[in-house]
């Protein structure tokens, strides 16, 4: 016989603010980096329009569209990483509680069989949104993209 332990419920709470606190440390992380190939770029242009291999008005067209790319690759870090984060913090601690029923199972021979339950832990009842969709298909396209091959780029 096989005891049932429920599992308490996180909050919609906690999780909110777990996923801030990520969002806040990754947005962190993004402002506080070094940019020097921004700066080599940047050098590698003003070069090419100070010896004439390069007219002013490209330079900055290709300045604009570098920048626009970087600030892109932020955007999709800030939205993407918070939340996988979250949901990894999460599993873990779903982890921990399902490890902890089960030794408390094993401890209790009256209430248990001595077998883990074996009971996948219950969906979460959370509402969902088209934010929540976006997230997945995001991180749907991250694992089905083709991986760049730098060495072509050099």
């Amino acid at each position: 016989m096989t005891a049932n332990v429920s599992r308490p419920a996180r909050s919609a709470a906690s999780v909110g603010a777990t996923s801030s606190a990520y969002a806040d440390l990754v947005a962190g992380l993004l402002d506080a980096r070094a940019d020097p190939a921004t700066e080599r770029f940047d050098g590698a242009l003003a070069a090419a329009v100070t010896a004439g291999e390069l007219d002013a008005d490209l330079a900055a067209t290709l300045r604009f569209w570098q920048r626009a790319a970087l600030r892109s690759v932020i955007e999709h870090v800030r939205t993407v990483l918070p939340p996988t984060l979250a949901a990894l913090a999460a599993a873990r601690g779903d982890a921990l509680e399902r490890a902890r029923a089960d030794e408390a199972l094993l401890r209790d021979p009256a209430t248990s069989s001595g077998e883990p339950s074996g009971d996948p832990a219950p969906p979460r009842e959370e509402a969902s949104s088209l934010s929540d969709r976006r997230h997945r298909l995001i991180v749907a396209g991250l694992t089905s993209s083709t991986p760049l091959d730098l060495r072509a780029h050099r």
